[in-house]
């Protein structure tokens, strides 16, 4: 069975295994959403980082 934690609009689907408590779930949830922010923004300054570049090497010239 999986479970879905939403935190805001985001939602985490956690795998709900035998003997597992609330606080096992909350972990793997809030170890995923932790995992899935740092993806983002990762993305979010990769992204930033290429197009701010050209300009960068534009105005040093």
């Amino acid at each position: 069975m999986k479970v879905t934690v939403s935190f805001g609009q985001t939602g985490i689907v956690v795998p709900c295994k035998e003997g597992w408590t609330v606080r096992d779930l909350i972990q793997q949830a809030t170890q995923r959403y932790k995992k899935l922010l740092e993806q983002v923004k990762d993305q979010i300054y990769s992204v930033t980082a290429s197009i701010l570049d050209p300009l960068f090497k534009e105005h040093t010239r």
